[in-house]
Parts: structure tokens; C-alpha cells; sequence
């Protein structure tokens, strides 16, 4: 495998990183999580990796305004090709080094309960479930976390 780089996003990343997305969530078009605002105003917590020169992965991220010591991972995408090489877990401690830097020693972060690799991902990041109101394949959910009936399963990480 070759050396993966990251680097901060670019407002000019927006529309290549919408066009993939379908394709990278099995035909599923979340592109309408990830609004251009995030690569204009978080672009400094927001990277994307890259192998010789083509997208490997992105991850939106940006420090909570209402909670001081806390970081926020919005949406994380690594290109099928290049999952379990380490992208992932790069893009993840490039946001959670970035969080340590700037005094927030927790992060959080969210995914539908069909997501079953970002649960599994979460959790073997270090990750704990943080308690809902309802169980969904036994894993805890917030009914009504972003919207009504939109159950999100809610992650927090302490940094050490």
C-alpha cells in the first residue's frame, strides 16, 4: 500500500466528494449530509486522504461552540478500495490530534443503526455507545437525535 497523505479540505474538494459518495454507501446518496458550508468554515478540522493522488477518504469534523471541550466528527467516508488500509484510523487521529491541540479532550460523533461498519469502526476506535431511548439490534439508539424518527446511534470518545 502506498503512504497515504492528508491534507486540510478545500472548498474545491466539496463536489468531487459528493459525486463519490453514492457510490461509496452501496448506491445509498447521503451527499445532503455533507453541505460545502463545511469545507468553507471547518476546513481547518476537516481533511482528506489521499493515495498517489486520488481520494481515499474525508472526514468532517469541527469543535462544538456549545460545548468547550469537545470535538465533533459530522461524516467520515473511506473509498471501498481502500478500507481496512488504515485511512480511516489516519483520518480519525489527525481530527483527534487537532482536538488535543486545541484543549477538547472529547469527541463525538453519530450513524444510522443500519451502519453496521461505522459501529464497528467506532467502537474498535475506542468509542463507547452512549445511552438512548430505544434498542435497535441491541445496540442503543436516540429515537430523535437530528430529526423525528430518525434514530442515530451516539458515540463519545475521552481523549487521554
Amino acid at each position: 500500500m502506498n503512504k497515504v497523505s492528508i491534507r486540510n479540505a478545500r472548498p474545491s474538494d466539496h463536489q468531487n466528494i459528493v459525486s463519490v459518495m453514492p457510490e461509496w454507501w452501496g448506491g445509498r446518496d447521503l451527499s445532503s449530509s455533507v453541505l460545502k458550508v463545511f469545507f468553507i468554515h471547518f476546513n481547518n478540522t476537516s481533511y482528506i486522504a489521499e493515495i498517489n493522488g486520488e481520494l481515499a477518504g474525508f472526514l468532517v469534523g469541527f469543535f462544538s461552540q456549545t460545548e468547550e471541550k469537545t470535538g465533533y466528527i459530522h461524516f467520515v467516508g473511506v473509498h471501498p478500495g481502500f478500507r481496512k488500509a488504515g485511512v480511516g484510523r489516519i483520518l480519525y487521529q489527525t481530527f483527534f490530534d487537532a482536538c488535543g491541540a486545541n484543549g477538547r479532550i472529547i469527541v463525538k460523533s453519530c450513524t444510522s443503526p443500519i451502519n453496521k461498519l461505522s459501529i464497528n469502526f467506532h467502537r474498535h476506535m475506542g468509542f463507547e455507545i452512549e445511552p438512548g431511548d430505544m434498542l435497535i439490534d441491541g445496540i442503543p439508539v436516540s429515537s430523535n437525535f437530528l430529526r423525528e424518527n430518525d434514530p442515530k446511534v451516539l458515540f463519545r470518545k475521552e481523549l487521554s
